[in-house]
């Protein structure tokens, strides 16, 4: 039968941001979406360890508590690179990876970008406008999306501690994420897809940095596509998984 399918939402995300999906895979095949921690019904960690290694630990759980042994496991935004982590350490559970609108790989910008750029902003987010700095990301972000997506997007990121935030921007900022994507698709029976908003097309792409993945680009959305296309963004994965 169908492999079954997890899902893993972003920074400020929780399942419900897939209901759309879960319900469109579950005739199909079993459909499983988790809270990263302190994200929705997922308790803070207490160790405040929010980096991208961290949160993989908590798909892992996911699988051997399930007994998972083969899936397909899509990851969006910061969680696709806890999906790629969560891939990297497990290449025989994870059949297929689809990351959907992932970061660029951070790690691989220029000098000057990081020092115009990424600098500044994690600086921002230690200091007392920490919470402006962070929604003014999220706004950029969410350029092109609906209202709905707004509102939702909006509404846990003002519930988010700055402790979070912090610690996955910061972990987002120095992931090496093609390195570790190259590093699950090295092993055999492997395959990833992108799923990409229009904005998505920057050197440090992920799918401009590791070209054996191949992409689908969705028009017309910003970067929550599950929210803001949800019959668009279900075909995409359909396609995606069967490797069209």
């Amino acid at each position: 039968g169908s492999l079954p399918i997890v899902f893993v939402h972003g920074m400020v995300g929780y399942t419900g941001f897939w209901n759309s999906a879960l319900a469109t895979c579950a005739d199909r095949r079993r459909a499983v979406a988790l809270d990263l921690r302190g994200h929705g019904n997922s308790g803070a960690p207490r160790d405040a360890a929010y980096d991208v290694e961290s949160c993989a630990d908590d798909v892992v759980a996911v699988f051997d508590a399930l007994d998972l042994d083969r899936v397909v496991l899509v990851g969006h935004s910061y969680g696709a690179f806890v999906t790629i982590e969560t891939a990297a350490r497990r290449p025989g559970v994870v059949s297929r990876l689809v990351l959907v609108d992932p970061p660029g790989d951070f790690s691989r910008v220029p000098n000057e970008m990081r020092d115009e750029h990424i600098v500044p902003f994690i600086a921002a987010l230690e200091g007392d406008q920490w919470r402006s700095a962070a929604e003014g990301d999220f706004d950029e972000a969410l350029q092109g999306s609906t209202t709905a997506a707004i509102a939702a997007v909006h509404a846990r990121l003002a519930t988010m501690p700055r402790v979070a935030l912090l610690g996955m921007y910061r972990s987002m900022m120095q992931y090496p994420a093609s390195a570790a994507l190259e590093r699950y698709l090295a092993n055999p029976g492997t395959s990833a897809h992108a799923i990409l908003a229009p904005p998505n097309t920057w050197p440090f792409s992920l799918h401009v940095l590791v070209p054996a993945m191949r992409s689908t680009l969705v028009p017309d959305v910003g970067h929550w596509i599950m929210l803001d296309a949800p019959d668009r963004f279900a075909a995409a994965l359909e396609d995606a998984i069967a490797g069209t």
